[in-house]
Parts: C-alpha cells; structure tokens; sequence
C-alpha cells in the first residue's frame, strides 16, 4: 500500500509542475498578447501609461499581466510620459493656440502627473504665450468688426479665456487688438 501511495504522491507532484508549467505558459502568452494589443494602440499615437492601462482593463487583462505589458514596453521607450507631454503641449499649443490652463487639464485627463505636466508646460515662455494670444484674437477679430468696442473687447477677452489664458494677458491682448485697428471698420450701433 505504501507503492501505491507513493506512486500517487509522485503522480500528484507531477500533475503539480505539468500544471505549474501550463500556468506559466498561460501568462506569458497573455502577456504577449497585451504587449501585441499596446503595440497596435501606439502604431496610430502616442499613449500616457494610464490611458493604455485604462484600455487593457476594458480588454479584460488582468492588472499583474497589464502591468508587466507596459513595464516591457517603458523600458523599452516605447511608453514614456515625459515626451507625451512635451509632444502635446508643443504642438496643442501651436495648432490650437491653447495656453497652459487648458493644457494642464488635458493632460491631467490623459493620466500625466501634475509635475510632468508642469514641467512640459514650462517650455512655453511668456513671450511665445503673449504672441500666440495675440496671433488668435488678431484672427478672431476679423469676425467682430461690426460690433463696437465693449463688445469686442468682452467677446475677445471670453474667446482668449475659453483658450486658457489668464485673465489678464486676455484683457491685455484684447485690448490692445481693438485700440490698434482703424475707428473706420468699426460700426457704433
């Protein structure tokens, strides 16, 4: 009886490490798969770790296999939230013309930390924030041509804030918009 107890115990041990083995090779193919995921999210942008985290716990990966997916890929460079903020503000700032308000609370949305943020965010002078705020109202001006001065100024001064920029950079530039163009194109109502 001793035989077969023992012929059972080393049965039992062996289905132990056969199973020991499967569950090993289970998380690395789940690994794989989560890493194959990311690769294909980053082919079409650049991702903050959170947001990629965020889409792996909709895809039903658990958090150890997630985890060690986007560990590989940060030490790899492919996940690096540094260089997605200062991507994202450099080019939100140039394209959209939005000032470091609004940018802050985008990133903040995308996961980055508020000291990366600030950091990205310290790239822009006050200059280049001053000229981009005054390329944007020179253009919305355009549209307001036919209003008299108050309402130019306050709708200016509106438009700029919606963009992040203090308030008084935006009363400012509003300002000095209005006061630089010809009392001709304006009509008093």
């Amino acid at each position: 009886m001793t035989d077969q107890n023992s012929g059972a115990q080393a049965f039992g041990r062996h289905l132990q490490l056969v199973n020991e083995e499967n569950a090993e090779q289970v998380r690395l193919e789940q690994t794989q798969a989560a890493k194959d995921f990311l690769l294909r999210r980053l082919n079409s942008r650049a991702r903050t770790r959170s947001e990629l985290a965020k889409e792996l716990r909709e895809k039903s990966f658990s958090d150890d296999i997630a985890k060690d997916a986007l560990d590989r890929l940060e030490e790899v460079g492919l996940i690096n939230d540094d260089d997605f903020a200062k991507t994202w503000v450099s080019t939100r700032h140039r394209s959209k013309g939005l000032a470091g308000g609004v940018l802050k609370q985008e990133l903040r949305q995308k996961g980055v930390s508020d000291d990366t943020a600030q950091a990205a965010l310290s790239e822009i002078s006050a200059e280049e924030e001053y000229e981009s705020a005054k390329a944007l109202a020179q253009k919305k001006y355009r549209a307001l041509q036919r209003e008299d001065r108050d309402t130019q100024i306050r709708r200016l001064v509106g438009f700029l804030a919606r963009k992040g920029y203090a308030s008084n950079l935006c009363y400012r530039v509003a300002k000095e918009i209005v006061s630089d163009m010809p009392d001709a194109v304006v009509f008093e109502n």
